[in-house]
């Protein structure tokens, strides 16, 4: 997909202007809920290795502005770890100005470093030529971080009434192949490039999808509900469920996953930054999950001032099992790979009209995840629970969702 557009990036305490021309990218759009995952390889430790010097002069961190990131800086973390390696952090807003286009152009230009996306998004910026690595990799996700959803008030009532009717979604977003996963597995097709489907496919994505679903232009749509764009149509109780992602399915185990990653040349460069990033996004993690989420007031407060958005939207993207936001992560180098692997080889699988036609090999797939970061690998930091890669903590025993505090509904 060719996007040329002309964005403006806002950072904290100032508006840089960029014009972005001729970037071909597709999107997958992400953080993250409750699930299990990964194992660390046996007998390994973290890594300790640091560039021979620390330059003199002081390096600049771009990383991107989230709900969770914006806590890091706010909190002070970001600084002080930086500090130690001569650096300090610039937080980036993309999402609010612009869509997949700016993000990969930013990155290109270096004017973007650190970005998180789920792994369709992320292998979509690398199969359409963004020399980017993967530095860390979420665990699974839990099967509501993507949903089928039409109106409250809607006469259907299952994947099967959706036949003859109209899906709306991004044909580059995340909810998109949840959805047809979802409906595939209930024997429900959706339009594609190759085929006509039991559904009319409308390709629509953002604040304009929630807008046009609103006024009926479509019956059903593909979401996240962690969204600030979304998420108000669960606390104001306007949508009932279809379905979620399937459990166990291609999505939650591979295609929904989190992922952090960074232009390869500037993650080369910089191994120690990338570090210090993971050292603060492990410590965030866990902040947020400890206490029985007795955190997460606090962090919405930070997240809907930095974010702009209500603290009602930042505290359920933050406590639904929905979210999008955090998770820990998975620590093996080969079960990440193969992860990825799998997705695009379920994809071709199904004759997807993108993945049919362009996909990575099996060892660009291998060189996209970025070794050094995971176990065994010399800049590694244990982001899963217990060097488990764990999605819980669970402190008094109960499980996130169990102890979850509901904001909209359920």
């Amino acid at each position: 997909m060719s996007i040329c557009e002309k964005g403006r990036i806002m950072r904290t305490h100032k508006i840089v202007r960029l014009n972005t021309v001729g970037w071909s990218i597709g999107f997958f759009v992400a953080v993250i809920g409750a699930a299990s995952g990964a194992s660390a390889d046996e007998g390994v430790t973290k890594g300790t290795a640091v560039p021979p010097s620390i330059p003199s002069k002081t390096r600049v961190v771009h990383i991107a502005l989230t709900d969770v990131t914006s806590v890091a800086a706010k909190k002070g973390w970001f600084a002080e770890e930086f500090a130690k390696y001569n650096a300090k952090p610039d937080m980036v807003l993309v999402s609010a100005y612009g869509g997949t286009g700016i993000e990969a152009a930013l990155l290109d230009r270096g004017d973007l470093h650190i970005t998180q996306r789920m792994a369709y998004p992320a292998l979509q910026h690398r199969v359409n030529g963004l020399d980017a690595v993967i530095i860390w990799q979420g665990v699974n996700p839990h099967p509501r971080r993507a949903t089928t959803i039409v109106l409250a008030d809607s006469n259907i009532n299952s994947i099967a009434d959706l036949k003859g009717k109209s899906f709306g979604s991004s044909l580059v977003g995340c909810p998109y192949y949840a959805s047809l996963e979802a409906l595939r597995n209930q024997g429900v097709t959706v339009d594609t490039d190759f085929q006509k489907g039991d559904a009319r496919f409308i390709n629509i994505t953002g604040a304009a999808a929630t807008s046009a679903f609103l006024a009926g232009r479509f019956d059903a749509s593909g979401i996240h509900p962690a969204t600030s764009t979304t998420a108000s149509l669960y606390i104001q109780k306007q949508v009932k469920e279809l379905a979620t992602a399937v459990p166990d399915g291609i999505y939650v185990t591979a295609g929904g996953r989190a992922q952090y990653f960074a232009m390869r040349k500037w993650a080369i460069e910089n191994p120690d930054l990338v570090k210090a990033f993971l050292v603060v996004w492990d410590r965030t993690v866990r902040w947020l999950d400890s206490e029985n989420g007795a955190h997460l007031s606090e962090a919405a407060t930070i997240a809907s001032r930095e974010l702009r958005i209500s603290k009602a939207l930042a505290l359920y993207g933050l406590k639904d099992e929905s979210t999008i936001s955090y998770s820990y992560g998975v620590t093996n180098y080969r079960e990440a790979v193969d992860s990825i692997k799998k997705f695009q080889d379920y994809q071709i699988s199904v004759k997807d009209p993108f993945y049919t036609k362009h996909h990575l090999t099996d060892k660009e797939i291998e060189a996209f995840v970025d070794r050094r970061f995971f176990a065994g690998g010399e800049y590694f930091v244990d982001s899963g629970k217990n060097g488990k890669g764990t999605a819980e903590i669970v402190p008094d025993g109960k499980t996130k969702a169990e102890r979850q505090v509901t904001v909209g509904l359920r």
